[in-house]
């Protein structure tokens, strides 16, 4: 191997390493704790505002509502640091299509989120949203909550991607991201899954993709455009739900 080509692989390597480290660090902790944590926080909250007769029945993810174990709650977040995967892997799509100043979009991608995550979450058919009261604090939270997550992904994977971050010196470069794969060791598995298409993706260097294809004046706003169908078909959808339960 050549000096050249040894260079150039740990040039890779440690783009790999370091898109890893930041979908570690920011997605499966965002995953854990604002879409697994989170939503046990909800379901403690309708717990709460629902009448007693609902304690005991089986939820349409085959929860106990009204039952909170720390077995429960651990599976949830392991949920959500399967999610945090997924979510960090959508942002980094949609992030270079953005437009706008950041808070629009940030705003953007909250939007976008609750009403497709929404239309994923709220549905008229099972119990979850007829049994548990009121109907509107069940749809508000289960569109706010993925709102939130996209949001709080956004922030984090831009911090957590910044050289002067706070989680890439020192020792905790290496430590923080061990330290969340311990708290969830089955997640080893799907990040060894994930190495396949960051590995790809380190391939093309720190260029930013919109950048390579700007000469191609129509592609930017073919790709916004999609993505503002799928938000429109998720908003539509969850109206359809709502209009079902309410």
């Amino acid at each position: 191997m050549t000096d050249a080509t040894s260079n150039e692989f740990r040039e890779w390597r440690n783009r790999v390493l370091e898109r890893m480290r930041v979908l570690i660090v920011a997605g499966v902790t965002t995953g854990a704790v604002v879409a697994g944590l989170g939503s046990r926080l909800a379901m403690l909250l309708l717990r709460v505002t629902s009448p007693e007769r609902v304690n005991g029945l089986q939820s349409d993810d085959d929860f106990t509502i009204g039952e909170v174990t720390l077995g429960g709650t651990y599976n949830l977040m392991l949920l959500g640091a399967l999610v945090g995967l997924i979510g960090f892997a959508v942002y980094r799509l949609v992030r270079p299509w953005l437009i706008g100043p950041q808070w629009f979009r940030r705003l953007t991608i909250a939007l976008a989120s609750g009403a497709v995550a929404g239309s994923m979450l709220v549905h008229a058919d099972g119990i979850d949203f007829t049994v548990l009261k009121p109907t509107w604090l069940a749809i508000g939270l289960f569109i706010a909550l993925p709102a939130l997550f996209a949001v709080t992904m956004g922030v984090m994977v831009d911090s957590v991607s910044r050289p002067n971050s706070w989680t890439a010196r020192g020792r905790w470069r290496w430590l923080l991201p061990i330290v969340i794969v311990a708290c969830f060791p089955v997640m080893v598995l799907f990040l060894g899954f994930a190495l396949v298409p960051v590995g790809i993706w380190a391939l093309s260097g720190d260029v930013d993709f919109p950048s390579e294809v700007r000469s191609v004046r129509w592609l930017p706003n073919v790709v916004r455009a999609a993505w503002l169908t799928i938000a429109v078909i998720g908003l539509v959808t969850l109206l359809q739900d709502v209009n079902a339960l309410t």
